[in-house]
């Protein structure tokens, strides 16, 4: 991937439109984040200039003679208000903190969001994973949503310095104008040419570390290819106590190191960085040089001003931190809003992800509720191939599945059993041919309704470290006794009965010290009680018994169609073994239907690819008889 465009330059105005679209998503996750920032801000920045209007007063009372009382007063009344400023800011800033903390955690949980709603057929093309390894390598190198969050307060606070640099500083800088002489503006024409000089130096070390950080950094993490992984793997899976276990057994010590430590220690990575952070002292130097030589010179102008006496100490003081505020104030705008531009062109992958639309068409018709149970599923003619290949994963099937009807679809690996499922759950749509629901094309039923229809348990299922109650339901309210009731039924009674939260007990350790490790075998009642609580229609097993032996898939498909009753139940397996009681079985090679019939009359047929794969697989089930 070519990272060049966090360096290509941009028209100012489509920098513009990038931090005003970012800034819109931030206003719109809370509304009121940007005016608790702003009187925050507001009431720090008063806090210095009343501390310098409160030094001039001083400074001019004495000189005139003021009396103590009116001046105890005045100083009294000044601290207790910047007492009372700088504690406004404080407390109004730690709950600016936890609503921008939340927010970063919310954005972070939207693109999680954006993938569970997404089309799941796009969640593997290759345009989501380039955008998915974008957005990582983008926030990798920056801090997130936190950076702009960080560079718009920047900001904010030097335009505020800046309207306070004027507001205190334009009393006094009307002696500039009344008494200046050519040598006190020769002063200023050199302290703003210092200014802009320094802020073109600021620009180019910015630029030069945004180089090696975003494009040269980027260039060797490529050339390993390796980086993004060792770092997530090292903060993330190296220390998982659930592939801990591997490690130590196997001694996979010098393997961990490879991909984590030695990884992060490569020098050819560290370079970029080094020169990156060279890049960034010398952009530091300017700035303290440029903020110094404001300081310096606005006194300079301010004593050759009292020295012809023209000003008082106290609007020597005044002109002098107002003036020298407002170059450095300028400076840090100057500085903040590339900043903040770079930071809202990194959320750009993350806003892309997220307001990505649906490529699947959206139907509306409503799934008829039959309270006869008769559903009628037709496959006329489909072929469909994975996105980014050619190869057709299934190629011109038809098949009809009717009401209480259990179909046991068999074939090698990759022959296209989990495919006709994932088609059959409308997970992908085909390319070719369409999928029926009594005799109406499925993509114009609403999507969630004709995803009630049915209960999968998939080769890969998941099971969640939530309360095992929640596990079955997948969600957080269910029924108690619906629930313990399909646990005994998947022959996990005896094993929930041990457990001494019951339903509340959690799966594995990720949220609950006290959770549970679960075994394989048990794993596979969990889904498989999940399956039937939900009570849908149709009923799906894809292989998940497929590292099981085959006495036990056989023991556990054979339970499992006791539970499915007179509802319709396909069975997916590459061992013939298991789904022999089934009446009507599907073979599968090469992505098409090559025979459709029962065991008998499939292994009647001597010349046929169901007889070829019974013969080679007899020696696993010839003890069943």
């Amino acid at each position: 991937m070519n990272e060049d465009y966090l360096l290509k330059k941009l028209p100012i105005r489509e920098h513009g439109k990038n931090i005003v679209k970012i800034l819109k998503y931030v206003q719109g996750m809370d509304r009121y984040y940007f005016p608790v920032m702003a009187i925050s801000l507001l009431f720090k920045t008063a806090v210095p200039y009343m501390e310098l209007l409160l030094t001039a007063y001083i400074l001019d009372g004495i000189s005139a003679h003021t009396g103590i009382r009116e001046m105890f007063a005045v100083i009294t009344a000044s601290v207790l208000a910047i007492m009372l400023l700088q504690f406004l800011s404080g407390a109004i800033y730690h709950r600016m903190e936890v609503r921008r903390e939340q927010m970063y955690h919310l954005y972070e949980c939207e693109t999680q969001t954006k993938m569970l709603e997404m089309d799941f057929s796009r969640i593997d093309s290759p345009k989501i994973k380039e955008l998915k390894d974008r957005i990582i390598k983008d926030n990798n190198w920056g801090a997130g949503i936190n950076g702009v969050f960080w560079s718009c307060s920047g900001v904010m606070e030097h335009v505020f310095q800046m309207i306070g640099a004027v507001v205190v500083g334009i009393s006094a800088a009307g002696y500039l104008f009344h008494a200046g002489t050519v040598s006190v503006w020769l002063v200023m024409a050199v302290l703003l040419a210092v200014q802009v000089v320094s802020v073109c130096l600021r620009m180019y070390f910015g630029r030069q570390r945004d180089r090696w950080r975003y494009h040269e950094a980027y260039s060797v993490e490529e050339k390993e290819e390796i980086f993004c992984f060792a770092w997530d793997f090292a903060g993330q899976e190296s220390y998982n106590y659930k592939n801990g276990k591997d490690i130590r057994i196997y001694e996979g010590y010098d393997l961990m190191e490879r991909w984590t430590t030695e990884v992060l220690r490569h020098k050819g990575f560290r370079k970029p960085l080094l020169r990156a952070a060279g890049a960034d002292a010398g952009e530091a130097f300017f700035g303290a040089a440029a903020g110094g030589a404001a300081k310096g010179g606005a006194y300079l102008v301010v004593v050759m001003l009292a020295l012809a006496g023209t000003i008082t100490v106290g609007n020597v003081v005044r002109f002098a931190g107002a003036f020298s505020q407002l170059l450095e104030a300028a400076a840090g705008v100057v500085h903040d809003i590339p900043t903040l531009a770079m930071a809202a062109r990194q959320q750009l992958s993350t806003l892309a992800l997220i307001h990505m639309e649906n490529e699947m068409y959206q139907g509306k018709l409503p799934v008829e509720k039959r309270s006869d149970g008769v559903y009628r599923i037709t496959f006329r003619n489909v072929s469909f191939r994975y996105p980014g290949t050619e190869r057709y994963a299934l190629k011109n099937f038809s098949m009809e599945l009717t009401v209480g009807e259990k179909l046991a679809i068999v074939g090698m690996n990759g022959s296209g059993k989990t495919t006709m499922i994932k088609l059959l759950c409308r997970l992908y749509d085909p390319q070719e041919g369409e999928i029926l629901l009594n005799g109406v094309d499925i993509r114009k039923f609403k999507q969630e309704e004709y995803s009630r229809l049915f209960s999968v348990v998939f080769q890969d299922f998941t099971l969640y470290p939530f309360p095992l109650g929640q596990n079955i339901a997948v969600s957080r309210t269910y029924d108690g006794e619906l629930v313990r009731k399909c646990l005994a039924d998947a022959d996990f009674g005896a094993r929930l009965a041990a457990m001494e939260n019951g339903l509340d007990t959690y799966l594995y350790k990720d949220y609950d010290d006290e959770g549970v490790e679960i075994s394989g075998g048990e794993a596979q009642k969990i889904a498989i009680a999940r399956a039937v609580y939900k009570e849908a229609p149709f009923i799906l097993l894809d292989e998940p018994t497929a590292a099981l032996d085959p006495l036990a898939e056989y023991e556990i498909y054979s339970n499992f169609d006791k539970l499915a009753g007179t509802k319709t139940a396909v069975y997916i397996s590459h061992r013939l073994s298991s789904c022999r009681f089934c009446e009507k079985i599907a073979v599968f090679h090469e992505g098409e239907l090559v025979q459709l019939g029962s065991h008998e009359e499939l292994v009647a047929d001597k010349n046929g690819k169901y007889y070829e794969l019974w013969r080679a697989q007899a020696q696993y089930y010839e003890a069943e008889g």
